[in-house]
């Protein structure tokens, strides 16, 4: 029985989706597999208009121009993705023309390569709530002001993505029963469902919108009707006129870090929408540092409290106002907690 053991043989169709299984199934993680499939397929499906199991032997060969018109495509797409989650797809892209040319397919793998884009993780430079306020408030006096306006509105408060906030659809907000809010229910990035909460206020102002004469043109049903390159115009305009310096590299993305002054890191990420709190951790807490309380300048400087007494009501509350946007939503909520106990309203 034993010289019997190996008689049965797979089935080899030789295909070329058989082949591309296998350099995919080598991968042991899961996630890997995942993401790898999904960015071939969308790949074939961008340069042959094919499904892999749709694909010839006829359809391999690839030039160096076809490859890096793909990642042009990725740079300038509606989904806004990062320098780095463009250079892992054109990495896979690069590792299954390898295997491929291993495996004595008539292709060259030296074509699928593309220079690596720079790391830009930390290309959005930090804003706060009140220069997005003001830069809300300023956008007003430009074309579609009443739009734009409550375009960064949403972007700040909502922190969605501009690809995002570009695709919602009056019927995606609805009125949250029983609550002075409404809730923005969105598909954001890879597909995952989010419900963003948003004012009274902030509606009534995306409803002023429908009133402006040029907006009776538009019958899709979407609430925001900006090109990019309106946008970017509008960014570059306001950076100007408040004076944000070239340094500080504020970009739209910058509105989406507002939220990061808010709450704990888990709040922060739960508004995110992130998959992996590193990500909130590592991208979205503000990078301006407060150096005034290090450790290495506090040792022999203790300031007894008894300091706050000799202050009066009025520098006190300017003290406070002073603080960070944080520190003073944190000192609200304990303020509104006390009244709450003394029975005011």
């Amino acid at each position: 029985m034993e010289q019997h053991k190996f008689n049965v043989v797979g089935l080899h169709s030789g295909s070329v989706y058989e082949d591309i299984r296998t350099f995919i199934d080598k991968f042991h993680s899961m996630n890997t597999r995942s993401n790898y499939e999904r960015h071939i397929r969308n790949f074939f499906v961008w340069f042959r208009g094919k499904q892999l199991e749709q694909l010839q032997q006829e359809d391999m060969p690839i030039r160096n121009a076809d490859v890096i018109k793909f990642q042009l495509f990725l740079r300038n797409h509606e989904a806004d993705y990062s320098n780095s989650t463009i250079n892992v797809i054109m990495a896979a892209v690069q590792s299954l023309y390898e295997f491929l040319e291993i495996n004595e397919y008539n292709v060259n793998s030296k074509f699928a390569k593309v220079d690596v884009l720079p790391d830009d993780s930390e290309s959005a430079g930090a804003l706060y709530y009140h220069e997005a306020e003001a830069m809300a408030n300023t956008v007003m006096t430009h074309r579609k002001g009443h739009e734009k306006s409550a375009f960064l509105r949403m972007a700040y408060t909502t922190s969605l993505r501009k690809s995002t906030l570009l695709n919602i659809k009056w019927s995606d907000i609805n009125k949250n029963p029983n609550e002075n809010h409404y809730l923005v229910s969105v598909i954001g990035k890879g597909g995952k469902k989010h419900i963003v909460p948003i004012p009274d206020q902030l509606y009534n102002e995306l409803l002023l919108i429908k009133e402006q004469e040029y907006y009776q043109q538009y019958k899709d049903n979407k609430v925001f009707h900006l090109s990019k390159t309106t946008i970017q115009n509008m960014m570059d305009t306001l950076k100007e006129q408040l004076g944000l310096s070239a340094e500080r590299n504020i970009t739209f993305h910058s509105f989406r870090n507002v939220a990061a002054s808010y709450g704990s890191l888990e709040e922060v990420q739960d508004h995110l929408n992130h998959s992996n709190i590193n990500t909130t951790n590592k991208y979205y807490r503000h990078k301006t540092k407060d150096y005034s309380q290090s450790l290495s300048l506090r040792m022999g400087k203790e300031i007894d409290n008894s300091i706050f007494n000799e202050l009066s009501k009025e520098e006190l509350i300017s003290l406070i106002m002073n603080q960070g946007a944080g520190a003073i939503l944190n000192m609200q909520k304990e303020a509104q907690e006390i009244m709450n106990i003394k029975g005011v309203v």
